[in-house]
């Protein structure tokens, strides 16, 4: 069997043509991987600054809760605190004198005796008006 020079002229030609193909192909190829690696890039990049955003975001949370923290256990270690001047009325109405609102509520004498004057009952009125008399 004889081949001819056209048919190996043809055969080699037709394996060039699939090797530039191939090569253009692979070059297409790279240039679309390429611009891939750069957006993909350029998306890490705004992930990146996101994530420091939401550490320092975090960061800030986590100080801020620390002081919340801090302050409750400040507030819970502070001695109680002195029963309000609403229950000092509330005493007074039912006839506590000026040196019980002072023992039970811890208030100034003068706090007792302008709650007596303003809300206390006919008998601690009378012992008012004595006083003052």
């Amino acid at each position: 069997m004889i081949i001819s020079f056209t048919t190996v002229f043809i055969v080699a030609a037709g394996v060039l043509a699939a090797a530039l193909l191939t090569a253009i192909g692979s070059l297409l190829l790279a240039r679309g991987a390429r611009a891939e690696a750069r957006a993909a890039r350029g998306t890490a990049e705004v992930a990146g600054l996101r994530l420091a955003t939401v550490e320092t975001a975090l960061a800030g949370a986590e100080a801020r809760l620390q002081s919340l923290l801090a302050e409750q256990e400040r507030v819970a270690a502070a001695p109680p605190v002195r029963p309000s001047l609403r229950e000092a009325v509330a005493l007074s109405r039912h006839g506590a004198g000026v040196d019980e609102l002072v023992a039970t509520c811890r208030i100034g004498e003068g706090e007792a005796r302008l709650i007596q004057m303003l809300y206390g009952t006919g008998k601690a009125r009378a012992e008012r008006t004595a006083d003052v008399h």
